[in-house]
């Protein structure tokens, strides 16, 4: 458990590296993609007091729930800032993960085209691309 805590605050303190440059937007920035066995969609809102908001949805499209157990998720982007990984991470029953976080922003990074989102399950790896919607 310990180590998921470890990588969310890992994966907050990435998003805030790779939104930083929304701080004057004014409409949230969604990134999508899919693959074979799930979806994903990372959205970030506009900067509040300082904070930028993060909502992180991810969607097994297979058939057993169960047969998932803990996996791991790592995002990279576009303009090569740094890699994030979350792992120990679990679905809920319906087989989505979701996370809404608030992290400090940051101002001196370009803005991704798309983020490359890997899961890792049951020695199994999928690599999705999630793009600007």
């Amino acid at each position: 458990m310990r180590k998921f805590y470890i990588a969310l605050f890992s994966l907050f303190f990435f998003i805030s590296l790779v939104v930083g440059y929304q701080s004057k937007a004014e409409n949230p920035l969604e990134f999508s993609g899919e693959t074979q066995s799930c979806s994903a969609t990372i959205t970030l809102y506009p900067v509040e007091n300082n904070k930028e908001t993060a909502q992180m949805n991810l969607n097994y499209l297979g058939g057993k729930v169960e047969s998932v157990g803990d996996f791991g998720i790592n995002l990279d982007t576009s303009n090569n800032q740094n890699e994030i990984a979350v792992r120990d991470a679990k679905l809920n029953k319906e087989g989505n993960f979701k996370e809404k976080v608030k992290f400090d922003a940051s101002k001196d990074v370009i803005k991704p085209e798309y983020m490359t989102l890997t899961v890792k399950w049951n020695e199994k790896s999928e690599d999705m691309i999630l793009k600007v919607k």
